[in-house]
This record gives C-alpha cells, sequence and structure tokens, in this order.
C-alpha cells in the first residue's frame, strides 16, 4: 500500500473518533473538526517519519496537545474580556468627566503598535476574526497571531492604564 492510500484509510477510518476524541475536550464540533483536520494535515507531512503501525497513538497525543493549547487561548482570551470589562467600567466613570479623553488614549496606544500588531489586533477584535482566519490571511500559524495579539493587548494595557490613572484627581 503506498503512502497516499495508507493516508486516505486511516483518515477515512479515524477522522469521525478523532472529532468525537476532540469533542470530550473542546465540546464545539466545527473547532473539533478544524483541530482534527489540522492533525491530519500535520500527519500528512511528517507521514514518511511516522511508522503506519504508531499513527493513531500519534495523532491522538497531537489531537490532545493542540485541544489543550486552544483550550488555553480560550482561557487567557476570557481573562483578558474580564480584565477589559473591569477596565472599561472604571474608565466609563472617569471618562464622564473627560469624554475625549479614552478615545483619544486609545488612538495614541494603538500608533504605538507596529503595523503588523495593529492589522492583527483590529482583525481579531473589531472585524471579529478568529485567529485561524487571520493566520490564513497572513499566512502565518496560529501560534504566531496568538503571540502578536498578546504583545499588543500588553502596549495597550500599559498605555491605556497608565494614562489613565494620570488623569485622576
Amino acid at each position: 500500500m503506498n503512502n497516499r492510500s495508507a493516508f486516505d484509510v486511516m483518515f477515512n477510518e479515524w477522522y469521525a473518533q478523532f472529532v468525537y476524541f476532540a469533542y470530550y475536550f473542546i465540546g464545539d464540533t466545527e473547532v473539533c473538526r478544524d483541530i482534527v483536520s489540522d492533525a491530519f494535515e500535520y500527519l500528512w507531512r511528517n507521514f514518511e517519519k511516522v511508522e503506519e503501525a504508531t499513527a493513531k497513538a500519534y495523532l491522538y497525543t497531537v489531537i490532545r496537545t493542540r485541544c489543550i493549547d486552544y483550550l488555553r487561548r480560550q482561557n487567557v482570551h476570557e481573562e483578558y474580556v474580564a480584565a477589559t470589562t473591569l477596565l472599561s467600567e472604571k474608565m466609563v466613570e472617569m471618562d464622564l468627566k473627560h469624554p475625549d479623553s479614552r478615545i483619544l488614549r486609545i488612538r495614541k496606544a494603538m500608533e504605538k503598535l507596529t503595523p503588523y500588531n495593529r492589522q492583527i489586533l483590529e482583525s481579531c477584535y473589531i472585524h471579529k476574526k478568529k485567529y485561524k482566519e487571520v493566520a490564513a490571511e497572513l499566512n502565518v500559524s496560529v501560534a504566531a497571531i496568538h503571540k502578536n495579539i498578546v504583545k499588543a493587548l500588553r502596549v495597550l494595557r500599559e498605555e491605556v492604564g497608565t494614562k489613565g490613572n494620570q488623569d485622576e484627581p
């Protein structure tokens, strides 16, 4: 059996059970399908290095790891949303006194970002695109998108947070 045939057999036999396995962790069928498809793509790219007898165990490990990575990213995102909401509520109180100050602080903070970081941040948070979509558009990994989002949010948090505290009496 050639590589293509062996891979096709594996894909057809295992795809559904791997989606179910990922669903145990994630609970979102579409995300699970993406994770499993990515894992099979990874297997295909490394098929020469993986023994056919251990391919199933290999895929279980890859899928489990990617599910955990996805959940970590979700937790970071949820923590950011909670922190941003709290920060927004505090800033709204302050901004009632100086309504344009918050917008000016955000604009100045955005200017400190690199054009690349700004583009990624705007794509994810303003245009509501998923990391995977932005990664595909920019032809980079999802991890690169995540890294740049973290970097951009750190800059915004530092700039908006510190300047916001200076405006208070």
